[in-house]
């Protein structure tokens, strides 16, 4: 064997020696040679083996510019690493070209016989390829194989839980919805947009911590993700848990405003799915620290990929106070009147009208209303006030922020009317204003006792309750003593009807005045709306009310009555009981018991007792609720004039009744 090194040019003719080493710039190449020469270029850059004509260098033949291995031989490259070609693109591979040549081929260019689908599995020499699950052949493709196996594997692992977010976000904190006020708000929220204009309405929070609602049951992936909150486009600190491959009750708990929960196998969830296939989670979030204005959040987990829907508010920390009403006042500007025993009384015609100011109107919202008050009561004898618009109160919309909260304060004016009924009250209505963020109130006074008569009731002296079947309405008449305070006066039969404006009204006539018949003494011309008669001149003996009823064919009625009073009597005009009851002037006592048969009545043709009540007499100075029956014997109504009844009631100091009506007899 020899060696030598060349340093330029050399021809080698007739050589055809196997083995034969060439040292070339201390690279060795083995090789034979025949009838070819070798020549080396020294030039730079690179040296160059050039090979004219046909080489055989070990097994491997240079014929030309066609390099192939020795057939029956394979291509040693020995403990070569690293071949490096020059040229080609990043992701290439070698292919030919179709006439032999090797060239860089883009992979995507590539026929389809280099597909899965087009492979074939060929002969197998362990296991089946045929078994209960699939039937596959040596013929089979790749792909079609892999299809049949994940038809199986899909039917025998359960149903997976559904990916995350099983639901929507929403605020389970209490949010205030009002109106904006028209001022420049700040946006946190990294959007730029989130502001609205002056007026609109906004659902905002008041709270230093707001509550998220719960994402329930999500599926977890096979290798875990990571939960995540974003407020404002930021995850707060530590606000995230990364699950593990096999998550478990271990990741539930708290990770800075993010809450885990109710991490645990699906088969817990969903008992017809086997248990060790797939873990479900719920998350919560409860978000502090949260800047005044505008912001956002939202959840994301990367197991799926997905995030919840975002969820905008504004957080609300305006303290503008509680409105407060000042500078106020109530007067009644229509005295529309009604009267009842001469004592006028405010009717639906009458109207009060209410003054005032008001602070505080606003803070960063005000509520959605265009009324001044938030609301207005009624109360005693006056209803609700009429509302006031901001614009009557010369108030500009939308409201500027936090609107007369350092000075200043909104005038208004309103009315307001008396309810319906008959009766008294020295309290008033309520009026209330909000600005959203508080309540403020005041409560309007008449400053004096407001009579009022605007309605129906059991005492109504110009209707009083009459029950009795087929009988006509019972009503006042004028009183027949005249002012002489008589137990029982001569009466005519034809005493007329009393007016309730003019009267004629007695010193001994008792009042009906706010729905109570009363012993009367009042000085209604102070303390008193509308202002009425000084009564408190009358003598102090006693005062009576008479009325009266007709109904033919009465024998018996009852009269019921609340209160107390001092005597009770009735009379049928005109009748034989005018005679049989002298000498109380045809009076019958109600407070004595019928003396059993015949015609009551101390007179001639008279039982001997003017008594009668049958089945209890009338309860006398003493205060209750009673019914008791009358009976004018074999004597009835039939034969009065005009089938009158007479029936008169005595009240003496402080006596009054609150009820009083005519009802068919119990006893």
């Amino acid at each position: 064997m020899a060696i030598g090194r060349i340093t330029g040019p050399m021809l080698f003719s007739n050589l055809d020696r196997q083995g034969v080493n060439l040292a070339i710039d201390g690279n060795l190449a083995y090789f034979d040679v025949s009838d070819r020469y070798v020549g080396i270029n020294n030039s730079s850059p690179a040296y160059t083996l050039d090979i004219t004509g046909n080489a055989h260098l070990g097994n491997l033949y240079i014929q030309g510019n066609v390099i192939s291995t020795d057939p029956g031989y394979k291509l040693n490259l020995g403990n070569i690493a690293n071949i490096t070609i020059a040229g080609g693109t990043t992701g290439y591979i070698i292919g030919t070209d179709g006439a032999g040549n090797l060239t860089f081929v883009n992979p995507s260019t590539l026929s389809a016989d280099f597909y899965a689908n087009s492979i074939l599995l060929g002969a197998n020499v362990s296991g089946q390829l045929v078994s209960n699950a699939v039937t596959l052949t040596t013929t089979t493709d790749v792909t079609d194989a892999v299809s049949q196996l994940n038809s199986i594997l899909g039917k025998l692992v359960p149903s997976s839980p559904p990916n995350f977010p099983t639901g929507s976000l929403s605020f389970t904190t209490t949010t205030y919805s009002g109106l904006m006020c028209n001022f420049t708000q700040t946006d946190n929220s990294g959007w730029g947009n989130l502001s609205v204009s002056g007026g609109t309405a906004v659902n905002a929070t008041r709270a230093s911590t707001l509550a998220i609602s719960t994402i329930s049951n999500n599926g977890t992936t096979a290798s875990g993700g990571n939960i995540q909150l974003y407020v404002n486009g930021a995850i707060p600190a530590s606000s995230f848990h990364l699950f593990g491959a096999s998550p478990s009750g271990s990741d539930n708990g708290t990770y800075g405003q993010l809450t885990v929960s109710s991490t645990q196998d699906y088969h817990n969830v969903s008992s017809s799915v086997a248990a060790g296939f797939w873990y479900v989670f719920s998350v919560s979030s409860s978000l502090t620290g949260v800047p005044s204005g505008w912001n956002r959040a939202n959840l994301y987990y990367t197991g799926d990929a997905a995030g919840t829907n975002t969820v905008t508010w504004f957080y609300d920390t305006a303290a503008p106070g509680t409105p407060t009403f000042s500078n106020t006042s109530m007067s009644l500007t229509s005295n529309s009147v009604t009267y009842s025993s001469t004592i006028p009384h405010l009717n639906s015609s009458a109207v009060f009208t209410l003054k005032g100011n008001v602070n505080a109107l606003s803070g960063n919202m005000y509520p959605n209303s265009t009324n001044l008050f938030s609301t207005t009561t009624g109360g005693g004898a006056i209803n609700a006030p009429s509302n006031v618009t901001y614009t009557a109160a010369g108030v500009t919309t939308p409201l500027a922020q936090n609107l007369y909260v350092s000075s200043g304060s909104a005038y208004f004016q309103t009315t307001a009317t008396v309810v319906n009924g008959f009766g008294s009250s020295a309290s008033g209505p309520t009026v209330y204003s909000s600005n959203s963020y508080n309540q403020g109130s005041y409560n309007f006074t008449p400053g004096a006792v407001v009579l009022y008569n605007n309605g129906s009731t059991q005492i109504l002296e110009t209707a009083i309750t009459n029950s009795y079947t087929g009988a006509s309405a019972a009503y006042r008449i004028v009183n027949p003593d005249a002012g002489t305070a008589a137990d029982n006066p001569v009466y005519t039969g034809s005493e007329s009807t009393f007016n309730s404006t003019t009267g004629a009204f007695y010193a001994t006539d008792a009042t009906v005045v706010a729905a109570i018949l009363k012993y009367d003494t009042t000085n209604y011309s102070s303390g008193y709306l509308p202002v009425g008669p000084n009564l408190s001149t009358r003598g102090a003996g006693a005062q009576y009310f008479t009325f009266k009823w007709t109904k033919a064919a009465v024998s018996k009625f009852n009269i019921s009555y609340t209160g107390t009073i001092a005597g009770l009597w009735v009379a049928l005009p005109g009748s034989s009981i005018d005679t049989t009851a002298a000498p109380t002037n045809g009076w019958l006592n109600m407070a004595q018991a019928y003396a059993g048969s015949g015609v009551p009545g101390t007179g001639t043709g008279g039982n001997g007792s003017a008594g009668c009540s049958t089945g209890g007499a009338a309860t006398l100075n003493s205060s209750g609720t009673y019914s008791v029956t009358c009976t004018f014997g074999t004597v009835s109504s039939t034969s009065s004039t005009g089938n009158e009844i007479y029936v008169r009631v005595k009240l003496t100091s402080g006596q009054s009744l609150t009820a009083l009506s005519i009802l068919n007899p119990t006893n």
